[in-house]
Protein backbone atom coordinates (compact mmCIF):
# COMPACT_ATOMS: atom_id res chain seq x y z
CA UNK A 1 0.00 0.00 0.00
CA UNK A 2 1.63 3.49 -1.18
CA UNK A 3 2.50 5.96 1.74
CA UNK A 4 3.32 9.56 2.22
CA UNK A 5 7.17 9.52 1.67
CA UNK A 6 7.11 12.41 4.23
CA UNK A 7 5.80 10.30 7.15
CA UNK A 8 7.18 7.16 8.76
CA UNK A 9 5.60 3.97 7.89
CA UNK A 10 5.86 1.74 10.47
CA UNK A 11 4.98 -2.21 8.98
CA UNK A 12 3.93 -4.55 12.36
CA UNK A 13 2.27 -7.56 13.38
CA UNK A 14 -1.42 -6.67 15.25
CA UNK A 15 0.59 -7.24 18.36
CA UNK A 16 2.78 -4.71 17.71
CA UNK A 17 0.51 -2.18 16.15
CA UNK A 18 -1.33 -2.65 19.72
CA UNK A 19 1.69 -1.68 21.43
CA UNK A 20 2.73 1.16 19.24
CA UNK A 21 -1.25 2.80 19.55
CA UNK A 22 -0.43 2.43 23.19
CA UNK A 23 2.57 3.98 23.65
CA UNK A 24 1.21 6.75 21.05
CA UNK A 25 -1.58 7.57 23.21
CA UNK A 26 0.51 7.52 26.52
CA UNK A 27 2.47 10.52 24.77
CA UNK A 28 -0.36 11.96 23.35
CA UNK A 29 -0.15 11.41 20.15
CA UNK A 30 -3.38 10.52 17.99
CA UNK A 31 -2.35 7.36 15.95
CA UNK A 32 -4.95 5.17 15.14
CA UNK A 33 -4.83 1.35 13.57
CA UNK A 34 -8.49 0.87 11.26
CA UNK A 35 -6.98 -2.85 11.00
CA UNK A 36 -6.17 -3.30 15.17
CA UNK A 37 -6.74 -7.22 15.76
CA UNK A 38 -6.83 -7.79 12.14
CA UNK A 39 -3.69 -10.86 11.88
CA UNK A 40 -0.36 -10.25 9.80
CA UNK A 41 1.77 -7.27 8.67
CA UNK A 42 -0.17 -4.08 8.58
CA UNK A 43 0.92 -0.33 8.17
CA UNK A 44 0.87 2.53 10.70
CA UNK A 45 2.34 5.86 9.87
CA UNK A 46 2.87 8.74 11.92
CA UNK A 47 4.55 12.15 11.49
CA UNK A 48 8.41 12.71 11.24
CA UNK A 49 9.64 12.87 15.02
CA UNK A 50 7.25 10.58 16.62
CA UNK A 51 9.44 7.85 17.20
CA UNK A 52 11.40 9.86 19.51
CA UNK A 53 8.64 10.32 21.75
CA UNK A 54 6.91 6.53 21.07
CA UNK A 55 9.61 4.34 21.16
CA UNK A 56 10.95 4.97 24.66
CA UNK A 57 7.43 4.62 26.05
CA UNK A 58 7.05 0.92 24.49
CA UNK A 59 7.43 -1.67 27.29
CA UNK A 60 10.46 -3.22 26.57
CA UNK A 61 10.88 -6.77 26.12
CA UNK A 62 13.38 -8.69 28.47
CA UNK A 63 16.71 -8.87 27.11
CA UNK A 64 16.08 -8.06 23.43
CA UNK A 65 18.51 -9.29 21.18
CA UNK A 66 21.45 -7.49 19.91
CA UNK A 67 20.64 -7.84 16.07
CA UNK A 68 23.07 -8.40 13.38
CA UNK A 69 22.44 -5.16 10.59
CA UNK A 70 23.08 -5.32 7.18
CA UNK A 71 22.90 -2.87 4.17
CA UNK A 72 23.23 -2.65 0.83
CA UNK A 73 25.47 -0.55 -0.95
CA UNK A 74 26.44 -1.17 -4.89
CA UNK A 75 23.24 -2.89 -5.38
CA UNK A 76 21.06 0.57 -5.63
CA UNK A 77 21.67 2.04 -8.82
CA UNK A 78 20.58 5.57 -7.70
CA UNK A 79 23.85 7.16 -6.48
CA UNK A 80 21.48 9.70 -3.92
CA UNK A 81 19.65 6.70 -2.75
CA UNK A 82 23.21 4.99 -2.00
CA UNK A 83 24.33 7.27 -0.24
CA UNK A 84 21.35 7.97 1.79
CA UNK A 85 21.68 4.04 3.39
CA UNK A 86 25.04 4.61 3.42
CA UNK A 87 24.73 7.40 5.68
CA UNK A 88 21.99 5.60 7.76
CA UNK A 89 24.58 2.50 7.83
CA UNK A 90 27.53 4.73 9.37
CA UNK A 91 24.95 6.31 11.72
CA UNK A 92 23.88 2.89 13.50
CA UNK A 93 27.62 2.15 13.58
CA UNK A 94 28.41 5.17 15.46
CA UNK A 95 25.63 3.79 18.06
CA UNK A 96 27.87 0.22 18.55
CA UNK A 97 26.38 -1.97 15.96
CA UNK A 98 28.51 -3.86 13.54
CA UNK A 99 26.66 -3.17 9.91
CA UNK A 100 27.62 -5.77 7.32
CA UNK A 101 27.36 -4.91 3.47
CA UNK A 102 25.14 -7.11 1.78
CA UNK A 103 26.77 -6.67 -1.63
CA UNK A 104 30.04 -7.60 -0.53
CA UNK A 105 31.34 -10.08 -2.68
CA UNK A 106 29.62 -9.35 -5.94
CA UNK A 107 26.95 -11.92 -6.94
CA UNK A 108 28.41 -15.04 -6.27
CA UNK A 109 29.23 -14.58 -2.37
CA UNK A 110 26.12 -15.45 -0.44
CA UNK A 111 25.45 -12.21 1.45
CA UNK A 112 25.50 -13.01 5.44
CA UNK A 113 22.55 -13.62 7.26
CA UNK A 114 21.20 -10.50 9.14
CA UNK A 115 18.12 -9.77 11.55
CA UNK A 116 18.27 -5.97 10.69
CA UNK A 117 18.41 -5.03 6.79
CA UNK A 118 19.00 -1.32 5.43
CA UNK A 119 18.04 -0.43 2.12
CA UNK A 120 16.63 2.09 -0.11
CA UNK A 121 12.89 3.02 0.86
CA UNK A 122 11.88 3.13 -2.71
CA UNK A 123 13.26 -0.71 -3.75
CA UNK A 124 11.39 -2.69 -0.54
CA UNK A 125 9.18 -5.73 -1.17
CA UNK A 126 5.88 -5.43 -0.26
CA UNK A 127 4.86 -5.22 3.52
CA UNK A 128 5.72 -8.79 4.64
CA UNK A 129 7.62 -7.92 7.37
CA UNK A 130 8.50 -5.76 9.86
CA UNK A 131 9.94 -2.61 8.69
CA UNK A 132 10.36 1.26 9.03
CA UNK A 133 10.43 3.42 5.57
CA UNK A 134 11.26 6.83 6.97
CA UNK A 135 12.22 9.99 5.10
CA UNK A 136 16.01 11.08 5.32
CA UNK A 137 16.51 14.23 3.71
CA UNK A 138 15.38 15.30 0.05
CA UNK A 139 17.18 14.60 -3.18
CA UNK A 140 18.72 17.50 -5.51
CA UNK A 141 15.07 17.60 -7.57
CA UNK A 142 13.37 17.96 -4.12
CA UNK A 143 12.05 14.79 -3.95
CA UNK A 144 12.33 12.66 -0.87
CA UNK A 145 14.75 10.16 0.13
CA UNK A 146 13.41 7.23 1.79
CA UNK A 147 15.81 4.23 3.74
CA UNK A 148 13.76 1.59 4.87
CA UNK A 149 14.69 -0.86 7.88
CA UNK A 150 13.54 -4.16 7.99
CA UNK A 151 13.42 -6.97 10.50
CA UNK A 152 13.15 -10.63 11.21
CA UNK A 153 11.07 -12.30 13.51
CA UNK A 154 11.37 -11.36 17.15
CA UNK A 155 13.50 -8.21 16.18
CA UNK A 156 10.82 -5.80 16.06
CA UNK A 157 11.85 -3.81 19.19
CA UNK A 158 15.49 -3.59 18.14
CA UNK A 159 13.72 -2.44 14.69
CA UNK A 160 12.13 0.77 16.01
CA UNK A 161 14.81 1.38 18.20
CA UNK A 162 17.36 2.11 15.23
CA UNK A 163 14.34 3.61 13.54
CA UNK A 164 14.30 5.91 16.04
CA UNK A 165 18.10 6.71 16.06
CA UNK A 166 17.59 7.30 12.04
CA UNK A 167 14.52 9.81 12.54
CA UNK A 168 16.56 11.94 15.76
CA UNK A 169 19.63 12.03 13.27
CA UNK A 170 17.61 13.07 10.34
CA UNK A 171 15.63 15.74 11.87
Amino acid sequence: MPHDPSKVAIAATARWRARIVAAAAGAGISLTDPLAGVPGIRVLTCASGDLGVIVPRLTADPAPPRPAIGAHSDSIADRELRDAVADVAALLSLHGNVVLDLDAGGRRGRPPRTDVVVSAGVDRPPWTEPAVTLPVGRDRRGGPLTVALTAGPGFEQALLELARLVEADAA
